[in-house]
């Protein structure tokens, strides 16, 4: 659990009573919530970012 809280410390707040630092489930909801908002943006710029093919299939 320690390189838990070596690579993410910004989930962790100190406890306002003994100044222990805890894990902040309100922070690690935000933070879920923020990767998956990129995880879907980049998915989205993925898709959108494929060719579009043109047939010409009617003469007018």
């Amino acid at each position: 659990m320690q390189i838990f809280r070596f690579i993410f410390p910004f989930l962790y707040v100190r406890n306002w009573y003994n100044g222990t630092w805890e894990f902040s489930r309100s922070r690690a909801i935000l933070f879920l919530i923020a990767l998956i908002i990129v995880i879907s943006a980049i998915i989205t710029a993925h898709v959108l970012q494929a060719p579009i093919v043109y047939t010409a299939s009617h003469s007018y």
